[in-house]
């Protein structure tokens, strides 16, 4: 009797994931200006037209590529940020457990998608003209929860320094996200160094945050806010 096979049929990927992955591989090798939509199109696998049909611009595809990453890391963000705050019920969350949320996400980006590190850096330490209100509108709101939940953590820490050391936690991911997109790094990290990583790197956020300011909040000079305006 014949056996019938029960092997799943492979899906290809639709073309426009193949574009956006073929962007992100080299808008983060060779910035915005380095490639062309036909350079995409043919690390993609598909013709120009196709290309213009699904995004229309290059600039178009360049928002789209970083935004899908940096979109679901927000909303990674926010979902364990809520999943912690039901668990909490109505307690204030340890400092500790705000950072892991505000980082677990991003951390777990730069480890699977090789090229979005450089990409990431690229963006947030020179993002091109058109990409800057974009970040400022989606990068706020996105921050403010945890802005709102630290604040309550730490209630005696002046609210723009609470900005300027989050500005500093931010650097500390971004210094990772550098060491591991250096070279296109593809090799696979043990899983239990990369569990220690991220430890540490919550515990040196979390010191930071908890230190006692040097200044009070009286005698506080004004600081720059480079997250924008605080609303806590």
């Amino acid at each position: 009797m014949r056996k019938h096979s029960h092997t799943a049929p492979q899906v290809r990927p639709a073309t426009s994931d193949k574009l956006l992955d073929a962007a992100e591989r080299l808008f983060a090798e060779h910035g915005y200006d380095g490639v062309g939509m036909r350079a995409l199109a043919d690390e993609a696998g598909v013709n120009l037209n196709a290309a213009t049909y699904h995004f229309g611009t290059k600039e178009k595809l360049y928002i789209e590529t970083f935004m899908r990453r940096f979109r679901s890391v927000s909303a990674g963000r926010l979902d364990l940020l809520r999943q912690a705050e039901a668990k909490a019920r109505g307690k204030g969350l340890a400092v500790e457990t705000i950072v892991e949320c505000l980082m677990r996400p991003p951390f777990q980006a730069v480890l699977d998608h090789p090229h979005f590190p450089a990409l990431l850096a690229r963006n947030l330490f020179l993002p091109p003209s058109f990409l800057r209100d974009i970040l400022e509108a989606e990068l706020q709101p996105s921050l403010e929860p945890f802005v709102r939940a630290l604040a309550r953590a730490l209630p005696r820490l002046p609210p723009p320094l609470l900005m300027v050391r989050l500005m500093f936690s931010g650097g500390s991911l971004l210094m990772f996200a550098a060491h591991q997109g250096g070279a296109g790094r593809r090799e696979k990290i043990n899983p239990t160094l990369v569990e220690v990583i991220f430890k540490e790197l919550v515990r040196f956020v979390s010191i930071g945050l908890r230190a006692k300011a040097t200044v009070s909040a009286s005698n506080m000079p004004p600081l720059p806010l480079p997250l924008g305006p605080t609303r806590v």
